[in-house]
């Protein structure tokens, strides 16, 4: 481990000593104004240990949030699928972020004038997460509850800035109120540097055609961490050759690798995503690959408030069940997660990707190492 990331985790870990200290200092009593009491609906109770209120999901407690990830990871592995667990809350007048990226996007006319969910994300208008697990259960306006606190992401903060609003404030929460105006709000960074949400360009070694070397083969120091994504578009196959366009429209491939942390939640993982240009709106996630195939392995640290910063290794490969898909436009994999009530945050060492897309007869693969 290098004298950089040595220090990096060693700043980590004070902070998170003396932040500890503050929140134990503070009052733990729980928040008495329950939605019935402030006028609000009585929330309706779901099998996981949560409920919908205030159009937004509420969890009992961290312990309940864990439990969900933990289901929604393991049983709910694509956005489809994630769509079908979601709908009973639908119901009950609850849309996540997640939901809303596929509402923006479900227009595909070819003469459609409304901006899409990329064109908003770029415009600051939208909340750019690339997560689809966490965007699942973060509503469609930035607020997720957890026991007796709202947390609120927004778009365009020039720092990242989210909120931890006590639940009383719940009507004030409703009804606009700016987080910083309202008594006990306690103003997080999504980003242990403080930047706004960065797509950075693809920095590791990259490699044009078959994999050379086993996936979790790990060479040179370790990485500069990042946050946000790391990748980049291609337009065309490794013969050179433009891919087809979709209805007249130029088609190209994103793909990337993420890092992220949102105060409790933290997460690294891998996406391929198809994507064709609108006539009027940017760019649209509407065309499908006849095949993606992509396996990952990252070695880093977890980082959660109260515990030792504990080192993981994760993996997937295209020889497991799941790991190729047939006629998809997005393919992603959460490799490692953490959740914890005051802090998490994952630090990488190294981050390999290899994958392979056929889009209409045209190939494309890559290798990534760092």
């Amino acid at each position: 481990m290098n004298k950089i990331y040595v220090k990096t985790l060693a700043v980590i870990m004070t902070g998170l000593s003396l932040f500890a200290a503050c929140k134990r200092s503070e009052s733990m009593e729980p928040d008495k104004l329950n939605a019935t009491a402030s006028g609000m609906p009585t929330p309706i109770t779901g099998k996981e240990g949560l409920s919908v209120s205030n159009g937004w999901l509420k969890f009992s407690n961290m312990k309940s949030f864990n439990t969900t990830m933990e289901m929604l990871q393991e049983k709910f592995g694509t956005p489809k699928k994630l769509k079908g667990w979601e709908a009973a809350y639908n119901r009950q007048g609850y849309t996540s972020l997640r939901n809303l990226y596929e509402k923006l996007d479900a227009d595909t006319s070819e003469r459609r004038t409304a901006p899409t969910a990329d064109s908003l994300i770029n415009a600051n208008k939208l909340l750019d997460c690339p997560d689809s697990w966490f965007a699942t259960v973060v509503s469609k306006d930035g607020y997720i509850q957890i026991a007796d606190t709202v947390y609120s992401f927004k778009p365009g903060k020039e720092k990242g800035e989210a909120y931890a609003i006590p639940a009383r404030h719940v009507k004030s929460i409703i009804s606009r109120v700016e987080p910083e105006q309202l008594e006990g709000t306690k103003v997080h960074y999504t980003s242990f540097l403080r930047i706004p949400f960065p797509r950075w360009g693809e920095v590791g070694e990259e490699h044009t055609g078959p994999l050379r070397l086993p996936i979790c083969l790990y060479m040179g120091s370790p990485m500069p961490n990042f946050w946000g994504q790391s990748g980049g578009d291609i337009y065309h196959g490794d013969n050179g050759d433009p891919f087809p366009e979709h209805n007249g429209r130029t088609v190209k491939l994103n793909y990337h690798r993420w890092r992220v942390g949102y105060v409790f939640y933290a997460s690294t993982g891998v996406r391929l995503k198809m994507w064709k240009h609108t006539r009027f709106a940017g760019w649209q996630s509407v065309t499908y690959a006849d095949q993606m195939t992509m396996e990952a392995c990252c070695k880093g640290y977890a980082v959660t408030a109260g515990t030792s910063p504990y080192q993981f290794n994760s993996s997937t490969s295209p020889s497991w069940p799941g790991f190729t898909r047939y006629a998809e436009n997005n393919f992603e994999k959460t490799l490692k997660w953490v959740g914890s009530p005051i802090f998490s945050e994952i630090l990488l060492e190294h981050f390999n990707f290899h994958f392979k897309v056929n889009y209409r007869g045209r190939i494309v693969e890559r290798s990534i190492r760092q």
